[in-house]
């Protein structure tokens, strides 16, 4: 990626059942991010082939984990091993990459991929290093809780009025986990947030409580395609899931 009370109180005006998970009406707790944290995922990429207007479909099985958090001053720093988006543009090959979500104490959520041979990593173990210093305007993606028409970009992207370049929350709707494996029975509700430029698009569906149960990368030109969504979920601090 380039990138509760209220969501309770939204499900109760919509007629949305809830099955409530630990932390879920909390903005600061609704996205799990504890180490030893996963997620597994099924779907399929789709990539060009040359000659070929259908192109290669490869199913692949896909799993997010969290490898370590580091908190200061109310900043904290997830490293994230393996984020859906690394599948893009791939051949469904892809090996799971290194990345670091930050969260504010506004609970926004940061995501950014090291390309700096480590140094950022490394920038974790120096107790006198501001996390603060790794918000990007360009990287927020999210902010909790969630609300239909919430947005997440720089503030010229904000103030176009085709919504694209930034990313946009849509409607609550009943969450389609299909079973998915450590996440209790029951009805939840989802949002899809979602991100359209000229070339391309993503979207990803956020369910308070378990996180992103699914995942999307379309390019509009040569043919790229990522789909995923969530099988199993399993809470380090929580199995009651």
């Amino acid at each position: 990626m380039r990138r509760n009370s209220s969501v309770l109180v939204a499900l109760v005006l919509c007629g949305l059942p809830l099955v409530s998970a630990r932390g879920g009406d909390d903005p600061q707790r609704s996205f799990p991010l504890t180490p030893g944290t996963y997620w597994i995922y099924r779907g399929l990429v789709r990539s060009s082939v040359q000659g070929s207007t259908i192109g290669k479909v490869t199913p692949v099985t896909w799993k997010m984990s969290v490898v370590r958090v580091v908190q200061r001053n109310g900043v904290v720093a997830v490293v994230i091993s393996g984020f859906p988006g690394d599948l893009d543009w791939s051949d469904g090959d892809a090996k799971p990459q290194l990345s670091i979500l930050i969260r504010t104490q506004d609970a926004k959520f940061y995501l950014n991929s090291p390309t700096d041979g480590g140094d950022t990593l490394r920038q974790l173990d120096n107790p006198t290093y501001p996390l603060g210093d790794l918000v990007n305007e360009d990287d927020w993606f999210l902010q909790l809780p969630l609300a239909e028409g919430r947005k997440f970009c720089d503030q010229e992207a904000m103030e176009r009025d085709d919504g694209q370049y930034c990313w946009v929350t849509g409607p609550p709707h009943p969450a389609a986990l299909g079973g998915a494996k450590g996440v209790a029975p029951g009805k939840r509700v989802a949002y899809s947030v979602e991100y359209m430029t000229n070339p391309d698009d993503v979207e990803f569906d956020f369910v308070p409580g378990v996180g992103l149960t699914s995942y999307g990368y379309h390019h509009h030109g040569t043919i790229a395609d990522t789909e995923l969504h969530l099988v199993e979920f399993h809470s380090s601090s929580d199995s009651g899931h």
